[in-house]
């Protein structure tokens, strides 16, 4: 069947298909179509047989000579939605000198470097024209494959849902001698489906004693009401605390002037404390609202930092479950783990707070403490963040990965509201890393400092170096004009505002100088 022949079937069928028909098969083959459509629009607009032969794009066949198709395809490699694409031309293809495309893609043809890049801005199937410099054009299909971020929803929690809570929460405390900044993000997984977040998060501060604290909690996912589990753990654990510190007379007020074996008898007591009151807590709303207490299931870490009389430090933590506790020490390029993970025996499972674990001898065996002569930077993470950001056990007690870790929170910490810019961060994509996210820290007021004092140095520079470009034509302006006079005066516009300035030229002023002197 000759090339009319099929033409004419082609034709047959379109006539005889009904509109549901055509608009699948339309549908499915998009690509297709509007290459057709591109190559009949050519070959009407033809004026005379010369470009007529040019547009038909094949060079008529003798007995000695085959046919050539000068339609020529190029075949790109997909490309991904936000991120870098490059593409290189073969030498063995013409020259190409432009690219024609139906909208813009976020990508440019590079003559010079004979090749197709920048970074797609859209997803979907793409039509890519291809202008020759022999006068031909050439045609390739773009596939960009889309940026999983935008695949996923953001539904709103239900308000009315039992237990709810807000969908990301954060919180700071300033004090003489540091920062406390929590916050924490209900994961993609729960943001698709518009459940709550599982995680929950406290801080807070005695100023009596001088008593930093911090605490994380995350919900297991099988518990339905999990999210509950965590609030009341980690405020329930903070209240007891701050109850025993509020004890007139007791050694829970004296902890900065105790030996490291008193502190440490201490720290047992007041951790005990305030895990069991955690348990019991949870015990007591599973009663009360008639649920299963393990609905209300969860991990917990606990930690507390202060100064001690002496001029030292004293940090301690508990750990259980997964997630993260440590002390990080970029002064000695070190890293100290307040615990251990507790990873279960497939890959999700972890340790909860449950009745077991509120024994007093399990509850010290997991407690972790430290002196050291300057205040901490201590952390604690829930898995949500320590999944991403440190692939394995190995990495979480690397110095280098915990670096890379703290320089990406430097940026947020320097913003103008830390605990929100926190709380943004936490939304970060990780592909396959989808939970809820918490995060508290303690930042020592010499490290905020330096933080603080670097973000504003460089606010301050920015700054200068523009009223420097904004004043530099003026004054290379006005130089000309006044360069013979002795005294000149300049007008200088600055923030709307004109300032009129005198200058004298410094071999005017040695000569005053000398006569003086004479």
């Amino acid at each position: 069947m000759n090339a009319t022949e099929q033409l004419e079937k082609i034709k047959s069928w379109l006539n005889q298909a009904d509109e549901k028909y055509l608009d699948a098969f339309a549908s499915q083959n998009q690509t297709l179509i509007s290459h057709i459509c591109e190559i009949w629009q050519r070959f009407q607009e033809a004026k005379n047989i010369t470009s007529l032969e040019n547009n038909m794009l094949t060079i008529q066949p003798t007995e000695t000579t085959p046919v050539y198709k000068k339609e020529l395809i190029i075949t790109l490699p997909n490309a991904k939605q936000d991120e870098p694409y490059f593409y290189q031309k073969t030498n063995d293809f013409p020259t190409i000198q432009s690219l024609k495309v139906e909208e813009d893609l976020g990508l440019a043809w590079n003559v010079e470097a004979q090749a197709l890049d920048g970074v797609p801005i859209k997803s979907g199937e793409f039509l890519l024209t291809f202008q020759l410099t022999d006068g031909n054009t050439a045609h390739s299909t773009l596939f960009i494959n889309p940026n999983p971020k935008y695949l996923w929803k953001n539904i709103p929690s239900d308000k009315n849902s039992r237990f709810w809570k807000p969908d990301s929460a954060s919180s700071q405390i300033s004090t003489d001698l540091g920062q406390l900044i929590a916050a924490r993000m209900r994961g993609r997984t729960h943001a698709m489906k518009g459940t709550c977040c599982d995680d929950d998060f406290t801080i807070g501060y005695h100023e009596k004693s001088k008593f930093h604290f911090i605490a994380v909690a995350d919900g297991a996912g099988s518990a339905e009401f999990s999210r509950q589990g965590s609030k009341l753990a980690v405020e329930t654990a903070k209240d007891k605390f701050f109850e025993l510190l509020n004890i007139e007379g007791k050694d829970y007020q004296k902890l900065s002037q105790k030996n490291e074996q008193e502190l440490a008898y201490i720290t047992k007591v007041m951790f005990k404390e305030a895990v069991q009151a955690a348990y019991l807590a949870q015990e007591t709303a599973a009663k009360d609202y008639v649920i299963e207490q393990k609905s209300l299931s969860c991990t917990l870490l606990l930690a507390f930092t202060l100064p001690l009389i002496d001029g030292k430090w004293f940090t301690a933590c508990y750990w259980v479950g997964d997630g993260a506790a440590a002390i990080f020490d970029p002064a000695i390029q070190k890293i100290k783990l307040l615990g251990e993970v507790d990873s279960g025996q497939y890959s999700g499972e972890t340790q909860f707070l449950t009745l077991a674990e509120a024994n007093a001898e399990t509850i010290t065996s997991r407690i972790y403490t430290d002196i050291r002569d300057y205040p901490p930077i201590l952390i604690l993470m829930t898995d949500g963040v320590s999944d991403p950001k440190f692939h394995s056990d190995v990495q979480l007690n690397t110095f280098e990965a915990w670096q890379i870790f703290w320089q990406e929170l430097r940026e947020p910490l320097q913003k103008e509201q830390p605990e929100k810019a926190l709380e943004e961060w936490l939304d970060f994509f990780s592909k396959g890393e989808h939970d809820d996210r918490t995060l508290a820290i303690f930042i020592p007021q010499s490290e905020w400092q330096a933080m603080t004092y670097t973000s504003t140095n460089n606010e301050i520079l920015e700054k200068e170096s523009t009223i420097v470009n904004e004043i530099a034509p003026q004054v290379a302006e006005n130089n000309q004009e006044f360069a013979n006079k002795e005294v000149r005066t300049t007008n200088i516009t600055q923030n709307n505002e004109t300032k009129t300035i005198t200058l004298q030229k410094a071999s005017d002023v040695q000569v005053q100088k000398e006569l003086s002197n004479e």
